[in-house]
């Protein structure tokens, strides 16, 4: 069970910052465009596509994924920034989620079964008798 679950999160889990950051940023986003009736879609769009790169390398390098997966990822969230509507911003959350409980599961993973002291040899002393 805790396998599946392991399997699930780093398939489909963000990184925190990507997952709850694109999500703060599609929720201003679609104020915006809501008060403006949509008018500032042409920056929502940019704002989604400039906010990809970094999307991208925060899941590379912090999350640990392959090119292709933290590509897929990056570019998933961007386009789902950009479209006008609050529901796509579930799927960044979701993901964030997701990616934080196997941030958290990873930590326990790493801990030793045993516990160990190394302790360095002391020198001996000379005899003077």
């Amino acid at each position: 069970m805790l396998n599946n679950m392991q399997k699930l999160s780093k398939s489909f889990g963000l990184h925190p910052l990507v997952g709850f950051g694109m999500f703060a940023v599609d929720m201003m986003l679609f104020g915006g465009e809501m008060l403006t009736f949509e008018l500032t879609l042409p920056i929502s769009i940019g704002i989604g596509a400039a906010l990809t790169i970094p999307s991208i390398l925060i899941q590379k390098y912090s999350f640990n994924d392959t090119w292709g997966a933290a590509l897929g990822k990056g570019l998933l969230v961007g386009v789902l920034t950009a479209i006008p509507t609050p529901l796509p911003a579930i799927v960044p959350l979701l993901g964030g989620a997701l990616g934080t409980m196997q941030m958290l599961g990873s930590k326990d993973a790493e801990k030793p079964l045993i516990n160990g002291e190394v302790v360095e040899e002391r020198p001996k002393l000379e005899d003077k008798s």
